[in-house]
């Protein structure tokens, strides 16, 4: 059974992060060529991860793309603030 996309971003995040104690050189393209993913898809899963733990609401959308179109948004609000 595949994981939720919830759940995707924050193992991404989790590894990463542990890459990152290891290593203080590792960059989010090393996390995207070791995962085999693109450094764009590891930059999504990482700001949803970080938005899922100040903005709670952003975990209860039913798909990732609906939750980055609000994450945008609101980002795009407070700088137009």
């Amino acid at each position: 059974m595949p994981i939720s996309w919830q759940e995707r971003v924050i193992r991404t995040e989790n590894f990463h992060k542990n890459l990152l104690r290891a290593n203080i050189k590792h960059t989010i393209r090393d996390t995207a060529r070791i995962l085999r993913r693109s450094f764009g898809s590891i930059c999504e899963d990482l700001l949803l991860a970080s938005w899922i733990k100040t903005h709670p609401d952003v975990e209860k959308f039913p798909t990732m793309i609906k939750a980055l179109v609000y994450v945008r948004n609101k980002k795009n609000e407070m700088r137009t603030r």
